[in-house]
């Protein structure tokens, strides 16, 4: 409702100004929009915004945070599958081999028995010394002290003992099957005189104090000494192939003079002929005590020889076990010659 003041003829106020004068003294500069009495200072607003803005940024920096989060697991993941897929192709992976010995496959041991039989037949001659059970023969013969291979009707290697995979430098599964041709080098005479020799060998059933040059997979060449060649044959005396045996060789030069002698040792290991040749003259009326010692010094080298393959795991192709049987051997003769 409207007053008046009276009796001095002021105009009458309403309710309405009287409140946008209030306003006006409490907030100067804001005035109400027609049809509103108040209204939400500028300055709030313009906080409000800047606080929206802040939170979608900081909304924007979480979610791209979550996306870096997501993508490293998923490249943790993904290298993790991969090396757990190279594992298994590892553990999917056959096994380096290490199957049974040459020797002890049936058709080797059945061509261990051949050769052994028809040596006896063609030469009246053991191959092996001493009595041998038939499953010792293939074992023994493999590990013999001397040079043994031979090849079936067709010319291809079907057997070779470790002496002879030592000497051409081959391992068992390229020696057997290999055209024995490949054995002597690939020159027209050589090759005709091996032809030559085995032509003979057939006829006349065996050939014995043979001689002739070889070849090594690598290429160095040997001359081969006192072999004995002879041929297979089965129960109707039908040639199934020809062997091969002998126990000493000389490396040949680059220019053809004769090299180091060679001979073969227990386990079929290649040693010069010197080592195994007596160190002294044997003793005549060696005494006891001389006796013991040698014996004893023989006993400490065979256990060198043992430590070094039990305890360091080398092979009869390393060179410190090839000294060391060496040394052995150099010892074996001296004890002999003391104990004649």
């Amino acid at each position: 409702t409207a007053y008046a003041r009276t009796g001095r003829g002021n105009p009458t106020m309403s309710c309405a100004a009287s409140a946008v004068g209030l306003i006006s003294r409490v907030a100067p500069g804001v005035s109400p929009r027609p049809g509103r009495t108040a209204s939400v200072p500028a300055g709030r607003g313009a906080l409000q915004v800047v606080a929206a803005k802040k939170k979608s940024k900081r909304d924007q920096e979480r979610k791209a945070a979550k996306r870096a989060e997501a993508k490293e697991l998923n490249a943790r993941f993904a290298a993790a599958k991969e090396d757990a897929g190279d594992e298994a192709e590892k553990d999917a992976a056959p096994a380096a081999k290490s199957g049974p010995a040459p020797y002890e496959g049936t058709g080797t041991v059945m061509q261990s028995l051949t050769i052994c039989g028809s040596f006896k037949e063609k030469t009246g001659d053991k191959l092996l010394d001493g009595t041998v059970m038939v499953q010792e023969a293939a074992e023994r013969l493999f590990n013999a002290s001397f040079v043994c291979a031979s090849h079936d009707a067709e010319d291809v290697f079907n057997y070779g003992n470790q002496a002879a995979l030592s000497l051409w430098g081959l391992p068992w599964d390229e020696f057997v099957g290999m055209p024995s041709t490949k054995s002597a080098q690939d020159d027209d005479g050589i090759q005709s005189e091996r032809r030559e020799l085995l032509d003979k060998a057939a006829e006349s059933g065996v050939i014995r104090d043979y001689s002739g040059v070889r070849q090594a997979s690598d290429g160095r060449k040997f001359k081969v000494d006192g072999a004995i060649v002879w041929t297979i044959t089965n129960k109707d005396g039908e040639k199934t192939g020809q062997a091969v045996r002998f126990d000493s060789f000389t490396w040949l030069n680059e220019d053809g003079t004769e090299g180091e002698a060679m001979t073969v040792a227990e386990g079929g290991q290649l040693v010069p002929a010197k080592a195994a040749a007596p160190a002294d003259e044997p003793k005549a009326g060696a005494s006891p005590e001389d006796i013991e010692k040698a014996a004893k010094a023989v006993d400490e080298q065979a256990a060198e020889v043992r430590r070094l393959k039990d305890e360091q795991g080398l092979t009869n192709a390393d060179p410190e076990v090839q000294d060391a049987v060496a040394e052995l051997l150099k010892r074996k003769s001296a004890l002999a010659a003391l104990e004649e």
